[in-house]
């Protein structure tokens, strides 16, 4: 017959795996894994306990019971802990173990058994009673209650104290210290029941998702706060056993999407989750749009299924805002390129099919960047705003309005009855022009606004909105080149033009590196002395594929992308070295070496300068960079600072083609110079016009005035000559005195004009 005293522990091992198995379920309730392992060392330390009073020669009885005890009493706290957010680690409760089974052995073995017997005793009323206190400030009453029942069967054991830990324990004190550890454990494994399922509620109270759980019959089985806000009741519980739709915005929507889903589960387990994309309509608010996604699983052998509502909306509106950003842009508020390109797009399929044209009008601002270098970008983008409004209030409804990029402007004229309607395109076009034609006054100086127009019609079948794009940028270069301020047709042979100054590019691009280009020299001679003062360095190209290519047409090319950089650089270092091998050789010309704007403004341009003036042993008083009164004219922070360091470096400062800009007299105070060119065109017409003459003599009287030399271009005849001379100029440069001409030319042309005016060389001429 199995005594009384094994049946207990045996109850208690049972509970412990019941606790373990429990926690296996839900394993992150560290309290339920606490408890199984509390009531199984509770177990093993009272049947070993038992044995050892039985046998007091099996001393190994007594250690095993003594270590049991104490893993029993901080388990059991630990778990209790837990319940209020106290995690207690494997180190720290094998400690508290040892030392709590320590200090057991110590009374046990220095005294007798009975005083380790009361020790462990009052251990165990001591756990129990922190216990009840904790879970009673926590809220746990009826397990608070257990604790403090089991400390209270405790204080029965000292009515007989002989008698603890001994088998001759009262029966009924025995039986109801063992019925109070039955009732501790089975209120524990409620608790921990409580807890996993207060976890989870807590995960589905807090979902911000709506989330609903029904029968095939429409019942709400539960419902989290989210659903129950959404269906206008308070609290989840009121809705579980009620029929409530998904709030769609019509009944018989909801219907049809619950016929459809309860078809799906009642064909089978749903093996992906199905989701809807529906408007919401709540019992209060505004509708919204939600993601609805179903999903099913069987419960007591009934399938239930699971509703997720989650809100859009937030979600909407950023695609929407990211829409609105990828499709218009930024500075205007207007619609970009990429989004145009969809809408002419259909535009032309329409057309197509309704046997209709459309025109599309590419609007380019004209010298728009000289606005930016001048009065800065913050003006120029204000300037864009403000056209771009003027733009948008004259629109049509059928029309589409884009900006394109920088200054450029797209308009599509849709629903034209044929192409007869060119009258109806020119007149806009030239309203469009009148609208953006506009002068204003900054600083003391005056600007005009226009803009020119390549306007392209849809014509033939299967053109594409890219296609049509292309050929009204082609007719706004046309217009260009023919003269800006008006507009030009596409026509098919503009095409070949466009692949001709494509070709032009890309041969361009390899001249460089491939050694394609030379520079010529034309001599600049002193009007004083008649020698050779200095030389213009003049790049040349002659192409394998395009043979010699003038400077007018491949010029214009680099400088409207970024080959002129490349090329720039080219033409300084070639020319510093140039100048070096003829000093070395005994001809000592200033080789003057023309600079583009964005050459000049390249962020360490100078450093450039003087590292090739040190690599070739030139002195900077060797070369003279001629700019242009672009240059001079943008709004560059550091420019007089940059010049005025060149120029006390020695570096000679020329501004080219002076007298044909409208402020460039304000350029001669405000920079450090050296040099002003009349430009070609006054001294062309010097012999024919007075008033020529007047302003040459007038150019050269004022730069003498502010320690400026001059040089005259373009002298051709022995009349000019002879004046520009008279009338005091200091270098005199053209084709009288010599072509342009390769650097083994120049050094064989003459170095000294003859004596006399007229007693020019013939070598010369």
């Amino acid at each position: 017959m199995v005594p009384v005293h094994d049946l207990g522990v045996a109850a208690l091992a049972i509970l412990g795996l019941a606790f373990l198995i429990g926690w296996n379920s839900a394993r992150l309730n560290q309290a339920t894994l606490l408890w199984g392992i509390a009531h199984l060392a509770l177990a093993g330390a009272t049947l070993t306990g038992y044995r050892y009073r039985l046998y007091p020669e099996m001393q190994w009885l007594g250690a095993v019971a003594t270590l049991l005890t104490g893993f029993f009493l901080a388990s059991l706290y630990a778990g209790t802990n837990f319940l209020r957010g106290r995690i207690i680690g494997p180190g720290v409760l094998v400690a508290r173990s040892l030392g709590l089974a320590f200090l057991i052995a110590v009374v046990g073995v220095g005294g007798d058994k009975s005083a380790g017997s009361i020790l462990v005793l009052g251990l165990m009323m001591l756990a129990y009673g922190a216990s009840a206190v904790l879970c009673q400030r926590m809220g746990y009453r009826l397990l608070a209650a257990a604790f403090a029942l089991k400390t209270g069967t405790c204080l029965l054991y000292f009515l007989e104290p002989a008698t603890i830990g001994t088998p001759f324990q009262n029966p009924v004190i025995s039986a109801v210290g063992w019925a109070a550890s039955l009732l501790l454990g089975l209120v524990l494994v409620d608790a921990a029941i409580a807890q996993t399922r207060q976890r989870l509620s807590s995960v589905i109270k807090h979902l911000p998702d709506a989330l609903v759980a029904r029968r095939l019959d429409g019942k709400i089985l539960f419902c989290n706060e989210r659903f129950a806000q959404l269906a206008g009741n308070a609290s989840p519980e009121e809705l579980v056993g009620r029929q409530v739709p998904l709030l769609a915005r019509e009944q018989e929507e909801a219907e049809a999407m619950f016929r459809k889903v309860n078809a799906m589960v009642q064909s089978g387990p749903m093996e992906e989750p199905m989701r809807l994309e529906r408007a919401i309509t709540p019992a209060q608010g505004e509708p919204f749009p939600a993601e609805i996604i179903f999903s099913s699983y069987m419960d007591l052998g009934y399938p239930v299924i699971l509703g997720l509502i989650r809100d859009l909306s937030e979600r909407k509106k950023g695609e929407e805002e990211r829409l609105h950003q990828a499709n218009t842009d930024q500075l205007t508020g207007l619609p970009n390129r990429h989004f145009l390109e969809q809408q002419l797009d259909a535009v032309l399929w329409i057309a197509q099919r309704q046997h209709t044209q459309c025109a599309v009008l590419l609007i380019d601002l004209d010298h728009f960047k000289k606005v930016n270098d001048t009065l800065g970008h913050a003006f120029g983008d204000e300037l864009l705003r403000d056209i771009a409004q003027a733009l948008q209030e004259q629109k049509k409804p059928s029309d589409l309005l884009a900006r394109l990029s920088g200054d450029e402007f797209a308009l599509v004229m849709a629903g034209l009855p044929s192409l007869m309607s060119i009258l109806e395109v020119e007149a806009r076009a030239l309203a469009v022009l009148q609208l953006i034609r506009r002068q204003f006054r900054s600083d003391g100086m005056d600007y005009q606004i226009e803009a020119t127009i390549g306007v392209a019609f849809s014509g033939r079948e299967g053109l594409t909105a890219a296609v049509l794009l292309q050929h009204a940028e082609v007719a706004m270069y046309e217009s260009k080149a023919r003269g800006r301020g008006g507009w030009c047709f596409f026509e098919s042979d503009m095409d070949e033009r466009l692949a001709e100054s494509l070709r032009l590019e890309s041969a361009l691009r390899q001249a460089v590196p491939r050694q394609e280009l030379r520079l010529h020299y034309q001599p600049i001679y002193c009007c004083d002395t008649g020698r050779m003062a200095k030389a213009e360095a003049l790049v040349r190209w002659e192409s394998p594929q395009l043979g010699w290519v003038p400077p007018g047409r491949f010029i214009p090319v680099a400088e409207e992308t970024s080959l002129i950089l490349e090329v720039g650089e080219w033409i300084l270092e070639e020319a510093i070295r140039q100048a070096a091998q003829w000093r070395a050789q005994g001809l000592a010309p200033v080789v003057s070496i023309n600079v583009s704007v964005r050459q000049f403004t390249q962020l360490g341009f100078e450093g450039q300068v003087f590292a090739l003036l040190e690599r070739y042993g030139l002195p900077p008083s060797g070369i003279e960079l001629e700019l242009t009164e672009t240059l001079l004219a943008s709004d560059q922070e550091d420019l007089p600072a940059l010049l005025h360091r060149l120029h006390d470096a020695g570096v000679g400062l020329s501004l080219d083609d002076f007298g044909t800009g409208y402020s460039s007299l304000s350029y001669l105070s405000r920079f450090s110079l050296n040099t002003v060119k009349i430009d070609r065109s006054f001294v062309m017409e010097l012999e024919e016009s007075s008033r020529n003459h007047s302003l040459v003599r007038a150019i050269i009287s004022m730069a003498h005035s502010l320690h400026l030399k001059v040089v005259a271009e373009g002298v051709e005849t022995w009349r000019q000559y002879e004046i520009l001379k008279a009338e005091g100029c200091d270098f005199l440069q053209g084709y009288l005195l010599g072509r342009p001409m390769a650097a083994e030319q120049l050094r064989a042309h003459p170095q000294q004009l003859a004596g006399e005016e007229r007693n020019i060389p013939d070598a010369v001429i």
